[in-house]
């Protein structure tokens, strides 16, 4: 009973302090630069993302991370890759990937400042046989789809981690800034759809979903804090009746702040283009 929610009431009823509220959401926030949230998470049954691609990489491959982020996932898979590229179009974000880089001494990792989806195609084509993105640029749509199999040699495997449709459910209810739960196709169909379209040989789907829990409604708002600085989305006042509403009917009985984490896993194997075959990602079927 401890991690149950002690009700579903939506009120604005709850006491906050608001003078601790304004201290958090007048810090400084970012996505990887703030100090990290104190969560408690249930993972049972989640592989992790980390350890799963680590199990896929075999030694001679060439790697190529799109929207590389910090690096973090693409230096440990350096220990078993040949080498490889991570790309990022953000550059606080290649700044933290080196500094990373030369923290861990790997000479087979390079970052590079790039638009994946504006400028991917100056990639060398064919030329990774393991090409993966972590909530990145690709595996929505098509066009994202087509320029990273351009770089992917036939035969070589493509990894999606996308946000799936119930992720921060609890305060996309009440904030709006997350996909909507309810949608004619869900994340998983779409990145399955576009993945198939272009020629790849569908191995995983899978909704891959996790409970976090937050010590209080402080805790969990420095970490929404970083995500709404992340996608640009506006911050609320301390004063906020949303803060009390949101709180209220996500407390468990021990007081935690309950959350969910949902991420779509999407992967498969490029398909090598027969003798006489066309298609805008140079691997479908003919």
């Amino acid at each position: 009973m401890s991690a149950r929610r002690i009700g579903r009431r939506v009120s604005a009823n709850m006491e906050l302090d608001r003078d601790r509220l304004r201290e958090i959401l007048a810090a400084e926030h970012s996505f990887y630069g703030s100090g990290r949230a104190i969560a408690r998470i249930d993972d049972r049954f989640n592989p992790g993302t980390r350890d799963f691609l680590v199990g896929r990489v075999k030694s001679g491959m060439r790697v190529l991370d799109i929207g590389c982020g910090n690096g973090g996932t693409f230096l440990r898979l350096s220990e078993s890759s040949e080498s490889g590229f991570g790309v990022d179009n953000d550059p606080a974000h290649i700044c933290m990937a080196e500094d990373g880089l030369r923290e861990n001494g790997a000479a087979n990792v390079e970052f590079r400042l790039l638009d994946f989806l504006e400028d991917g195609d100056a990639l060398e084509p064919e030329s990774f046989d393991f090409a993966f993105t972590e909530r990145g640029p690709i595996g929505y749509g098509g066009h994202g789809m087509r320029v990273a199999l351009r770089a992917l040699k036939p035969g070589g495997t493509l990894f999606c981690e996308m946000f799936g449709n119930l992720h921060h459910q609890e305060q996309a209810d009440l904030f709006g800034v997350n996909q909507p739960r309810y949608q004619m196709i869900r994340t998983l169909e779409k990145a399955r759809v576009a993945m198939e379209r272009n020629g790849v040989d569908i191995r995983v789907a899978a909704d891959i979903l996790q409970k976090r829990y937050y010590p209080d409604i402080y805790e969990w708002l420095k970490f929404q804090c970083s995500i709404w600085m992340w996608t640009g989305s506006s911050f609320p006042a301390p004063d906020d009746v949303r803060l009390a509403m949101f709180a209220e009917p996500n407390a468990t009985e021990s007081g935690e702040i309950e959350t969910t984490h949902h991420v779509v896993w999407v992967a498969g194997v490029k398909i090598p283009m027969r003798s006489g075959g066309a298609g805008s990602g140079g691997s479908r079927r003919t």
